[in-house]
């Protein structure tokens, strides 16, 4: 078993490390790396794979990603992808407007429908790539997220306190196929899923919300894995952060607006840290002296046990390179 295995594992088993794991979230980066539009890139398999490994050799990171995107799962539910003139994509939103309408909607079937069978071979392909020694991570949103693109963001947010019916119907569908996906991509073997959930951050929706209509969901899907599950939140998640430990998420990883420390303290060996290196203000605008400075300052208060150096949150497309070297390179000091 390589270093970089190895180390994830102990990582998020909560023990003691030689070398930190550096896994920054480069999916979008990746994208702009390899050149290709992304409106090709997302339905090409072999070029994600490529792409993926071309970028690990370029950067160093300590994995593989098994995704480009997120918008799959709303996508296998009939979503259609809209691409910006940016580039970016999002998906557009369903006409959902009752329990019922959620009811009509046929369940996809991982193995057939939409682009489920396609990230599934990513992921395999990955996993199973030549003298591979890096762990292979996939990435889904969470139950509550995905439905805010299913809805609309803002249409979720008025129907979790006017439509609630209709929102729990959605959850429990997309709970569903998540944990089905999951067990798919336990098959093939991948080391362990990301877990993003940006609209269950506390700048989105309440403490109570969050206990009622966010958690439950989340926790019945994570706990429906056998692989680990690192957790990412947006934002100030100090006053969910309790909560977040109790959704069987192995490693939470924070946003840069977090102190590590003090998470750290308030978590008590409950569940992993990870994160949180600017990835503004350091990895995109800032000098290698920046994010040398803002990574070292990280893996100190992280410390070796229980922690897996990230940035804040996703890496924007446009970060120089060398900033990401400088904190992979830094992290193996």
């Amino acid at each position: 078993m390589s270093i970089q295995i190895d180390s994830f594992r102990k990582a998020v088993a909560l023990e003691e490390v030689e070398r930190v794991p550096a896994i920054p979230t480069v999916s979008a980066w990746v994208a702009r790396f390899s050149g290709i539009p992304l409106k090709t890139l997302i339905y090409d398999a072999e070029a994600m794979v490529k792409a993926q490994i071309d970028a690990q050799k370029a950067v160093g990171h300590d994995a593989f990603f098994a995704y480009i995107d997120p918008l799959y799962i709303p996508e296998a539910f009939g979503c259609s992808i809209g691409f910006l003139s940016s580039g970016a994509a999002d998906a557009v939103p369903l006409d959902l407007r009752s329990a019922a309408d959620v009811d009509a909607l046929s369940a996809p079937d991982v193995r057939r429908d939409g682009r489920l069978p396609l990230m599934v071979s990513v992921a395999e392909q990955l996993v199973n790539a030549p003298s591979r020694e890096v762990p292979v991570l996939s990435l889904v949103e969470g139950p509550f997220t995905n439905c805010a693109r299913m809805l609309g963001t803002e249409r979720m947010m008025r129907a979790v306190m006017k439509n609630k019916a209709l929102v729990e119907r959605l959850l429990d569908k997309v709970e569903e196929l998540l944990s089905q996906f999951g067990r798919a991509l336990e098959e093939v073997g991948v080391d362990g899923l990301i877990v993003a959930d940006p609209v269950g951050s506390s700048t989105m929706v309440s403490r109570k919300v969050y206990g009622e209509m966010v958690l439950p969901h989340l926790q019945r899907f994570i706990r429906s894995l056998k692989i680990p599950v690192i957790l990412h939140v947006c934002g100030d998640t100090d006053p969910i952060l309790d909560m977040m430990a109790e959704t069987g998420a192995k490693i939470l990883s924070l946003d840069q607006c977090m102190d590590l420390s003090k998470a750290k303290e308030k978590l008590a060996g409950r569940c992993g840290i990870g994160g949180n290196v600017d990835p503004i203000n350091a990895l995109l605008l800032g000098t290698v002296e920046d994010v040398k400075r803002e990574t070292l300052k990280c893996l100190q208060q992280g410390g070796k046990r229980g922690y897996v150096l990230m940035a804040g949150c996703a890496v924007p497309p446009r970060t120089p390179i060398e900033n990401l070297r400088v904190m992979i390179e830094t992290a193996r000091l």
